[in-house]
């Protein structure tokens, strides 16, 4: 079943530059997911969209749907996300000389996440044309991921049948296979002073910045240890420089794959936040947000043996390694689904110097449809919090 299969390189080469020349930055994934519903509804699969798009300011929901094939019901769980960062310039993705996918503007490729939506797309064109049979499998394209898995968090997770996943949003060659990743603490201070003159009468302001300046000097940032770290991304406040500035803000994250270990560093952030606004006499509100979970899966976590079984079948020999980001593959897994995270060949990811080589794209096709040829043997276990 799906074993003879050949993905076209000509079908995937349109497909990715279709995609990738739609902009969709988080929240604004709807061109995208119009073409992921006419390309699926063209073979015959329904789709259904939730209401994550309203729910958290967006314009599209997230998307899934049962390919319909052999056996009581779908074995494996395939997603991927519609978002990008944002694009900071024209979208012009072209394939050139060597077999490499680039963007001609000086911004992002893409492939973050649409390699993974190509692949799945032809991969389902592919076995609802055979006429081969094939086992049944569900797709599931989430939105607004880059946000910190907003999208997914959303997504009523009852809605799904499988009892494995397999999320295809790895960067490195195809190969790779995630099997642990950090849980995520977002930090938000904002310290409110009182602003005054700073030539004439400095003295009776409270500097929302120095407090911010001092706290931030205070933190234990950088790499915590070999699993954990921590960082203050945005600082900013102040209107003039002549005037003691009222408000500053400083927005920070901390990641871990020990939840104790990265409550300590978080903790440690905000002590530091109301420790700097007490000495400098101002007021501080601090929002600290559990973005998502880590998880670990062993060698015998089924999601892991079928991605191993899988890439075997292409002839490739599997790398197992562990994550400094998120993927959906945290929240499936922390919902109970066994859920891997597969390498699909994106390059320099979320940077002007995006790559993605055609011979990877093809890899990942072959992946998947093995993936589901496969899946009907390998039985869930519930391993996924084991180390």
């Amino acid at each position: 079943m799906t074993g003879g299969l050949t993905p076209s390189r000509e079908r995937l080469t349109e497909l990715f530059l279709m995609l990738t020349a739609l902009p969709s930055p988080s929240r604004s994934e709807r061109e995208v997911a119009e073409a992921v519903i006419a390309g699926l509804r063209a073979v015959g699969v329904a789709v259904q969209e939730d209401g994550a798009g309203p729910a958290t300011g967006g314009d599209t929901g997230n998307l899934w749907g049962t390919v319909d094939g052999d056996g009581e019901g779908p074995r494996v769980v395939l997603g991927a996300h519609l978002d990008t960062v944002k694009p900071t310039d024209v979208l012009e993705p072209f394939l050139d000389e060597s077999g490499v996918f680039r963007n001609a503007g000086n911004t992002i490729l893409g492939g973050d996440d649409k390699a993974a939506i190509a692949a799945l797309l032809h991969a389902t064109e592919l076995l609802k044309a055979s006429g081969e049979p094939f086992p049944s499998y569900e797709l599931l394209f989430t939105v607004s991921e880059e946000q910190g898995l907003v999208g997914i968090k959303q997504f009523t997770q009852d809605a799904l049948r499988s009892p494995l996943g397999v999320v295809l949003d790895g960067s490195g060659a195809v190969g790779g296979m995630v099997v642990n990743a950090p849980s995520m603490k977002t930090m938000r201070a904002t310290f409110k002073g009182r602003a005054a003159h700073a030539g004439m009468e400095p003295e009776r302001g409270r500097s929302a910045v120095q407090a911010a300046a001092r706290a931030v000097a205070a933190m234990h940032l950088g790499r915590i240890d070999d699993e954990t770290s921590a960082n203050i991304g945005i600082i900013h406040g102040g209107v003039a420089t002549n005037i003691v500035p009222e408000t500053c803000v400083i927005e920070g994250e901390c990641r871990g794959h020990d939840e104790q270990k990265l409550a300590a560093v978080a903790s440690g952030m905000v002590d530091a936040v109301h420790q700097a606004a007490a000495e400098m006499g101002v007021d501080v509100e601090v929002d600290l947000e559990h973005e998502f979970p880590a998880f670990a899966l062993s060698s015998r976590s089924p999601a892991v043996r079928l991605g191993k079984a899988a890439l075997q079948a292409i002839g490739l020999e599997s790398r197992m390694y562990g994550a400094g980001g998120g993927s959906d593959a945290n929240i499936l897994n922390a919902r109970g689904l066994p859920t891997l995270n597969l390498s699909i060949g994106m390059m320099e990811v979320h940077s002007a110097d995006e790559y993605l080589a055609l011979d990877d794209l093809e890899r990942l096709c072959s992946l998947i449809l093995q993936i589901i040829r496969l899946a009907p043997g390998f039985a869930p276990g519930g391993e996924t919090a084991e180390r």
